[in-house]
């Protein structure tokens, strides 16, 4: 199945859940998803499909995924369902710029935030999964995944919900970039080292570091596609 096809049948899934909240009140607003397998079940879709039909609905508005809790309903619904496909992606390099352009505008302001909200309990998280992504790396696993977690980590130690709200956007930067750049290796480098600073300066509740290290690994990360 082509990229076209499955963002199809992600949409519909989007569509398919969005009324089983909105018309049907299966799943009233603040309430708790069911898990993953049984979703997938019940609107016969698979697992991939539908955390892609959640990702479009919780940077709508519609559903907050919280982790290690689960995905609830938001407790404010828009009064339709917005234009899902505004996120779709185009495998491009000038849809990756795109992406990380806005990354680079919203993710050095979060982690100084994050410098002055998390608790050390977070900041300890925050080490731990930078240093899970190097040992996935070094262990020839998913380590994008890992990377993932770790700016997922960062955003949600901001405690500002609309910008983890904004998390979909993220993933879908990381998966632009690596369909145009080849060069997976480089990248790896690029992302343990600027990680590395980015810890730095969050565990020394630096924000201006912080902000810098973010802006540094996005100008980085935009390198890679010129």
């Amino acid at each position: 199945m082509d990229e076209n096809k499955k963002m199809k049948l992600s949409e519909r899934t989007a569509e398919r859940l969005y009324a089983m909240i909105a018309e049907e009140g299966l799943y009233p607003a603040g309430s708790k998803l069911p898990n993953e397998n049984e979703l997938s079940g019940i609107l016969n879709v698979s697992r991939t499909t539908l955390r892609a039909a959640i990702s479009l609905l919780s940077v709508q508005g519609i559903l907050e995924i919280r982790r290690g809790t689960g995905t609830f309903v938001c407790e404010n619904l828009p009064a339709e369902l917005p234009d899902l496909t505004a996120l779709e992606p185009v495998h491009s390099r000038e849809r990756a710029r795109d992406l990380f352009e806005m990354r680079r505008i919203f993710e050095p302001e979060t982690v100084a935030l994050a410098c002055e909200r998390a608790s050390d309990a977070e900041l300890q998280e925050i080490v731990q999964l930078a240093d899970d992504m190097e040992r996935i790396a070094a262990e020839g696993g998913d380590w994008p995944k890992g990377d993932q977690a770790f700016h997922q980590a960062l955003i949600h130690a901001s405690h500002n919900l609309n910008m983890q709200r904004l998390y979909p956007i993220i993933n879908h930067a990381v998966n632009e970039i690596l369909q145009v750049n080849e060069n997976r290796e480089h990248m790896l480098n690029v992302a343990v080292q600027d990680n590395r600073l980015i810890v730095e300066f969050l565990l020394k509740r630096d924000a201006a570091g912080a902000r810098e290290a973010m802006s540094i690994h996005m100008r980085h990360l935009l390198a890679m596609l010129s």
